[in-house]
């Protein structure tokens, strides 16, 4: 008798208990989300603009993780989390209005303060749960997984992902896989802000080379040879721009004016108001107008364009070739010095009026001297006498006094000495101030 060996084979998965079918599905399910890290990781790592980079990480992790929701929040300047990015929110928050969860308060804030990710089965059952962002939304969480954005083992937001579709809650296995994705989208978001860091840096670069570029533009390309007079100028930003100025300016065959001026402030802000109130110095001079009503209208057309309570100091001077006759108008500025053939220096008391800018009206006063062939006429911003060193002590007047008692061959040599000696005073000291020196003379 022939043995009948046909038999009807029993499908494999009938082998498989309760238990083991349940840890393949779970299998399956951490296959699959690591299948989506690999997608994310070429995914971010393309994108360089915040508006793409942070749904992009949301998108992804709602697809992968099979939920009903996903939120990055990030930490704001008070070191709480505010609300960047969110799937739920999407269209129920009015615009301009910012969520922001406290440090330490509810899921996410627990988080950020305790660096550690954290899984929670029934949020309302949680008493970390912060229920205001559902009151606000009207979004039902019935279950969240919540991961810290690590960098460097600081703490820069947290992500985390709502309700999954299948399943009443999340378990234990989801974990691991989402913890991995919120690490790429740390670096992905780090990077990001590196980038555009860089980018400002960039910008700022460019706006500082453009605003350098304008004022450069408006002060003296070189000094203009006019007749006997000599001279010589000095011009340091303590920044890359900076609100110091000088002109020398020849409105007729025997009349010239010239300035030395110092904006408060620095930086950009300082430049512009400086390259202004140039252009408008400029307009307000001509021939025949006497020295102190130049002085007010300048300040009078000053005072409808300064911003925020800036000013300027000015010290504002005509002098006549042929006779040496020199007037100065002083705006708050500093007073000026005047050398001599034999040595020795004399600072120059001028009665002054307040800055440029500050009052409608400003009454000038007018100081006359004598310019003599081989005597110089000192100008200078406070960076000459406020120069500090390393130890905070200025190079005050007496300083430039005790440079100025030397004797001096031209107005070149003045400047080359007193440019030497507020360096030698201030040593490694960086600039405190801008510096500006403007040396008159006549042959």
């Amino acid at each position: 008798m022939t043995p009948d060996l046909s038999f009807s084979p029993t499908p494999p998965w009938d082998f498989l208990d309760d238990s083991m079918s349940e840890e393949i599905h779970d299998l399956q399910r951490q296959l699959k989300v690591y299948q989506g890290l690999v997608e994310v990781s070429a995914l971010i790592n393309g994108i360089t603009a915040s508006e793409e980079l942070l749904p992009a990480i949301l998108d992804v992790a709602q697809r992968v993780m099979e939920v009903e929701a996903a939120s990055l929040f990030l930490t704001n300047p008070q070191g709480d989390l505010e609300l960047a990015a969110s799937s739920a929110v999407e269209g129920k928050v009015p615009t301009g209005v910012k969520i922001v969860v406290p440090r330490g308060r509810g899921i996410s804030g627990w988080v950020l303060e305790q660096s550690q990710p954290l899984l929670v089965p029934d949020a309302y059952a949680d008493p970390r749960f912060f229920s205001d962002v559902d009151r606000q939304t009207g979004f039902l969480t019935r279950s969240i997984l919540c991961v810290p954005l690590l960098r460097k083992e600081r703490v820069i937001g947290v992500l985390q992902i709502l309700n999954p579709l299948s399943r009443k809650s999340f378990d234990a296995h989801d974990l691991p896989p989402f913890v991995a994705y919120a690490n790429l989208a740390a670096t992905a978001i780090d990077k990001l802000r590196t980038i555009e860091r860089q980018r400002e840096q960039q910008r700022a670069a460019q706006d500082l080379a453009f605003a350098r570029e304008i004022q450069t533009s408006f002060l003296p390309q070189s000094l203009p040879e006019i007749g006997p007079v000599q001279c010589a100028a000095l011009y340091r930003p303590a920044m890359n721009v900076g609100g110091d100025f000088y002109d020398l300016i020849e409105i007729g065959p025997d009349e010239v004016f010239f300035v030395v001026g110092d904006v408060s402030g620095k930086g950009t802000p300082a430049a512009l108001l400086m390259a202004q109130a140039l252009s408008i110095l400029r307009l307000t001079l001509r021939p025949g107008v006497s020295l102190v009503e130049a002085m007010e209208r300048w300040n009078a057309m000053m005072c409808g364009h300064t911003i925020r309570g800036m000013f300027i100091t000015a010290l504002l001077g005509r002098l006549v070739p042929s006779t040496g006759g020199v007037e100065l108008c002083s705006a708050g500025h500093c007073h000026p010095f005047l050398t001599g053939t034999s040595g020795g220096a004399t600072e120059i008391k001028i009665a002054g009026s307040p800055p440029l800018g500050l009052l409608p009206k400003l009454s000038a006063s007018l100081h006359r001297l004598t310019l003599n062939a081989d005597q110089w006429l000192i100008l200078y911003t406070d960076g000459l006498v406020e120069s500090f060193n390393a130890a905070r002590e200025p190079w005050d007047s007496q300083g430039v006094e005790q440079i100025l008692s030397q004797r001096f061959p031209d107005p070149s040599a003045v400047l080359d000495a007193l440019d030497q000696g507020e360096k030698f005073h201030r040593k490694e000291a960086d600039p405190h101030d801008d510096l500006t020196i403007l040396i008159l003379g006549l042959r």
